[in-house]
């Protein structure tokens, strides 16, 4: 088992978070890290839907079938790349949750 050693200001701050044991604790630390990040995600996708009036799977569909007005317009390709990588990185936190959290 790995070994880490840390600083005594750093311990102090162990007293405010929530577990009984210290690795209970830092168990807590990293899933409210990662849920964190998961619902900054989600938040930027949130504007993407609302901007487009549609999730991005309807929004790549009606891409596809070029019905995106000015599809190929600095904005509305950057919104698409952008929407996409989101998309894929809130994959990446939930499978990542769903790892720590078995």
């Amino acid at each position: 088992m790995p070994v880490v050693e840390l600083s005594n200001d750093v311990m102090n701050f162990f007293d405010y978070i929530e577990g009984d044991t210290l690795n209970r604790k830092i168990f807590n630390l990293v899933d409210a890290n990662l849920l964190g990040r998961l619902h900054e995600c989600e938040e930027e996708i949130y504007k993407f839907e609302a901007k487009h009036r549609m999730s991005f799977s309807e929004f790549k569909e009606a891409w596809n079938k070029g019905r995106i007005p000015d599809k190929y317009s600095h904005q509305v390709e950057r919104d698409y790349m952008v929407w996409e990588g989101l998309e894929v990185e809130k994959k990446k936190w939930l499978s990542l949750m769903k790892k720590f959290g078995e």
